[in-house]
């Protein structure tokens, strides 16, 4: 798979590292939320505090907030731009390259298979360079950032983080281990398809003197079938995925917004008691 990326032009590498730096920022706005959140939650609570520190606290993390929606959608642009370019530079190298082939070379790998391989593994990996710019990528920049960010601060915040890296490593490590041999098997499928498909086509004459038709439909049905159920299983799989990624992620930003809540009223308190005892009563 890393072969495949040597062909990617100077210009694609440049639009992927600025696509990098806009998943960072993204990154980094979105771990600003919380923070901003913590400050408007601390200022709701105390004491004094006046209308227009909290709209301050709130117009900055709409900003953030709308940032990291302009980051996305760069991102997403520049990943959709870079797969298209790809997928269209790749599928004419391919298609010369099997022009170049001898018959006996052809019958080794098949037509089928050709035909797979210049059609549907292209359209896979162009699938494989948008999600890895946009989720691939940044899973692990955000994951790391978040623990550095918190590290020390909060045991509670460091292990509501490690559980939620736990649950979604056993999340996303079960959807593949499930859905791994049922898209290996779909390579073989889509070749059986197109290879009767072929059949149909080149040899039609032939069925109709024959009177095969019903051979080749029941033929057609049977790899259809196979293709249809390993299509479904695969992508079913794969579909609870991301829910369930999003439903931890969801989950954690609300433990960090509970627990940092928690910490601030607890502060509070003590604040309050502290002042009392020392006779200061205007907290």
């Amino acid at each position: 798979m890393l072969k495949i990326f040597k062909h990617l032009t100077k210009k694609e590498w440049l639009l992927m590292f600025i696509a990098i730096l806009f998943i960072v920022m993204q990154v980094w706005l979105d771990l600003e939320l919380p923070d901003y959140m913590s400050e408007i939650t601390m200022l709701v609570q105390t004491d004094g505090s006046e209308m227009s520190e909290i709209l301050i606290a709130g117009g900055k993390m709409l900003l953030c907030a709308f940032g990291s929606l302009l980051s996305s959608v760069v991102v997403a642009v520049l990943a959709s731009k870079v797969a298209a370019n790809f997928s269209a530079s790749l599928r004419s190298k391919l298609f010369n390259k099997v022009q170049q082939f001898s018959m006996e070379e052809i019958g080794k790998f098949s037509t089928a298979s050709l035909i797979t391989r210049t059609t549907n593994d292209v359209v896979q990996v162009q699938t494989i360079i948008v999600m890895g710019l946009q989720a691939i990528i940044k899973a692990p920049i955000m994951a790391t950032w978040a623990i550095c960010k918190i590290y020390n601060k909060s045991f509670q915040w460091t292990a509501a983080t490690a559980i939620a890296v736990v649950v979604l490593l056993l999340i996303v490590c079960t959807c593949v281990i499930l859905a791994m041999p049922k898209f290996k098997k779909l390579q073989t499928y889509t070749d059986d398809i197109n290879r009767i498909t072929r059949e149909n086509l080149t040899g039609l004459s032939v069925v109709r003197a024959y009177n095969a038709e019903k051979y080749q439909e029941a033929k057609f049905n049977k790899a259809n079938n196979d293709l249809t159920k390993a299509n479904m299983f695969a992508n079913r799989t794969m579909a609870f995925m991301q829910p369930g990624i999003q439903a931890v992620m969801n989950g954690l930003t609300l433990a960090i917004y509970w627990i940092g809540a928690i910490l601030i009223n607890n502060a509070l308190i003590h604040c309050k008691s502290y002042c009392k005892e020392s006779g200061d009563f205007h907290i």
